[in-house]
């Protein structure tokens, strides 16, 4: 599983997107305009969330920025493969998330490094530090917890 280190920069970007897919089907690609063609409302809607996080923790503002800034240079299927893992965190219950995290608390820094090493995401730019900074602070969401039933009609 290659999603550990992503997997909170993901959760944090991804909410407004997840807040917006249940509350209406999303459009295709195709349909969705340049940033320069929306609405003044529907550039709130998606930079509103954010400034809300953003300004509710400011002892976060730095890890917020550098997540966004992983995130842009990630490829198309290595955000691919966190958004996968964003939903496999979604799927699992409540004491299973707090299982890992746990686990997670638990291990040394040499073993959260060598986890990483093992199971984190590859990218040019943590390739040979794929931890980063805070990545010791969070827990990766598959280490020996079961797997969460696949939602009927998803693959």
């Amino acid at each position: 599983m290659r999603i550990a280190a992503t997997l909170m920069m993901g959760l944090v970007l991804a909410a407004p997107a997840m807040a917006q897919q249940a509350a209406a089907p999303p459009p295709t690609t195709a349909s969705y305009p340049e940033w320069e063609k929306l609405t003044p409302e529907q550039r709130q809607s998606l930079v509103g969330p954010v400034r809300s996080r953003w300004n509710d923790n400011p002892d976060m503002r730095d890890e917020m920025l550098k997540r966004a800034q992983h995130w842009q240079r990630m490829s198309p299927e290595q955000r691919q493969s966190a958004q996968r893992g964003m939903k496999r965190w979604e799927n699992l219950t409540p004491e299973q998330r707090k299982a890992m995290h746990e686990q997670w608390k638990a291990m040394s820094p040499e073993q959260r490094k060598a986890w990483l090493d093992a199971n984190g995401p590859k990218t040019p730019s943590n390739a040979s530090s794929p931890a980063g900074p805070k990545a010791q602070s969070m827990s990766p969401p598959h280490m020996t917890a079961p797997k969460a039933p696949k939602p009927q009609g998803h693959h």
